[in-house]
């Protein structure tokens, strides 16, 4: 197992909710960075590597599906969670046949996130050759 640190990216137009994530998710000993579009996400994502990427639905720019299909196609293995106020089955499913690893519904609980981060992170980590 890799002894680095985990880098997180956090893309949401809710700068406060990025702001309150980044600060939980740095005291857990992540690297954390934001973006607040989808653009500036990808563009991140071409040059950067990232661990796991934790999207809003609803964005200024595109929606969380759309966005988690383009990280998708850069980068099949890259864990993605989709968070969103709006409880919807449908999109919800959507989105976990699209590649999401979890779709997670705000208020977003702190302990839950964190063990979903957990389990995303595991998983590819499994995937990952030695």
């Amino acid at each position: 197992m890799k002894n680095t640190v985990q880098k997180i990216l956090i893309v949401d137009d809710d700068i406060d909710l990025c702001f309150l994530l980044n600060h939980f998710l740095s005291s857990k000993g992540y690297l954390v960075t934001e973006r607040y579009t989808g653009s500036c996400a990808l563009k991140f994502l071409e040059t950067e590597h990232t661990d796991l990427v934790i999207s809003d639905l609803k964005l200024d720019d595109t929606d969380g599906i759309t966005l988690l299909n383009s990280i998708k196609a850069l980068h099949p293995q890259l864990p993605v969670i989709i968070i969103t106020g709006f409880t919807d089955t449908s999109t919800s499913e959507m989105a976990l046949k699209q590649g999401a690893f979890r779709y997670i519904s705000k208020p977003l609980l702190p302990d839950h996130v964190l063990t979903v981060i957990q389990q995303a992170l595991t998983e590819k980590a499994k995937l990952e050759p030695l």
